[in-house]
């Protein structure tokens, strides 16, 4: 009987959960629409950036101290100016970028208002800015010093293509930006699911192995230093989303509130698992000992089709009068 009510109780929670479910085809819908809004973003920030393309270039040029750069193509600057007004775009769009993908996956964060959306939209925007800069000021002049500088000889010179150089700093500056998005992604996953700050810091030795692994793709030189200013914002940032994730979830259990929704799951699929049974005239009561149920004045005589007048028991009549039921309209009682 037990396997039973699991079993019903199964089937009625997958009854519910397929009626909250939207279907794939509105997913796509949904995803191309963001996908729209995000791409007019990135064409309107590519625009602007067109009209400060002198500018823009200056300072993408500015850490390579110096270093002269070539294209090999009648069409390369053309692609050099496009792809660095294409980049700029992606850093301007990135507060909307960050917004259309976290609507998209509220479904599966609970309790999510728009003003969260929002808030961690913009604040997604400033720590990417924020990453930038520190990429820009701190980790790759260090990189390009030393990748331009390391191998070169009296026969070995670089000789560089400016779009490589666009790519690498552009992934660099990527690279950078969402290294400190750290905190905004334990936030999001902890909506999702929440997240033990215990069980946070047992992943912190992974966490630094895979710093080193990033700092060393990102800047790949002997020098620990150098290495360790991509490493200690990663951990610092690490330790910040732990902090949050602690702040947000204090005066809370979590495990407490899960409980609460699955009993409300299980009554709710409990109920939806009962048979519908159509509502039906009130059956007369039972007569109890010593006592005859009178038929209803509205009754026909099952052999004469006249109203059964005058039969009543005398206890029945004795209560009725007793009560003093109101007389029935148009309808003489002898």
């Amino acid at each position: 009987m037990r396997k039973n009510q699991r079993t019903a109780t199964k089937t009625a929670k997958a009854n519910i959960a397929s009626h909250d479910k939207i279907p794939l085809i509105e997913h796509l819908y949904e995803l191309r629409r963001r996908l729209i809004y995000v791409a007019v973003c990135v064409v309107a920030g590519s625009a602007a950036a067109y009209g400060l393309e002198q500018k823009l270039i200056a300072i993408l040029l500015r850490p390579s101290h110096g270093q002269h750069f070539i294209y090999t193509s009648p069409m390369g600057g053309v692609n050099f100016l496009f792809g660095v007004c294409f980049d700029i775009g992606l850093v301007v769009a990135t507060p909307v970028i960050i917004y259309q993908l976290l609507a998209f996956l509220q479904p599966l964060m609970k309790d999510t208002t728009r003003r969260f959306l929002l808030t961690a939209s913009v604040a997604a925007g400033f720590v990417a800015i924020c990453g930038v800069i520190f990429g820009y000021f701190i980790g790759l002049p260090s990189a390009l010093n030393f990748l331009l500088h390391q191998f070169t000889s009296v026969q070995v010179r670089p000789l560089l293509t400016i779009q490589a150089y666009i790519q690498f700093v552009a992934l660099y500056l990527f690279g950078s930006a969402l290294m400190f998005q750290l905190p905004l992604i334990l936030i999001c996953i902890n909506r999702i699911k929440p997240l033990k700050p215990r069980s946070l810091f047992k992943y912190e030795r992974h966490l630094i192995t895979g710093a080193f692994i990033v700092a060393f793709i990102m800047n790949p030189t002997p020098n620990v230093i150098d290495q360790l200013l991509v490493v200690l914002p990663i951990i610092i940032t690490y330790q910040f989303g732990i902090a949050i994730i602690w702040l947000i979830n204090h005066g809370r259990n979590p495990e407490h509130i899960y409980s609460l929704r699955e009993q409300d799951a299980e009554r709710r699929a409990e109920r939806a698992s009962r048979p519908l049974t159509p509502l039906r005239a009130p059956m007369p009561q039972t007569a109890k000992a010593g006592v005859v149920a009178a038929p209803s004045p509205n009754a026909l005589s099952e052999e004469t089709e006249q109203p059964i007048v005058g039969s009543r028991p005398q206890q029945y009549a004795a209560t009725t009068q007793r009560r003093k039921y109101p007389p029935l309209r148009g309808q003489l009682v002898q």
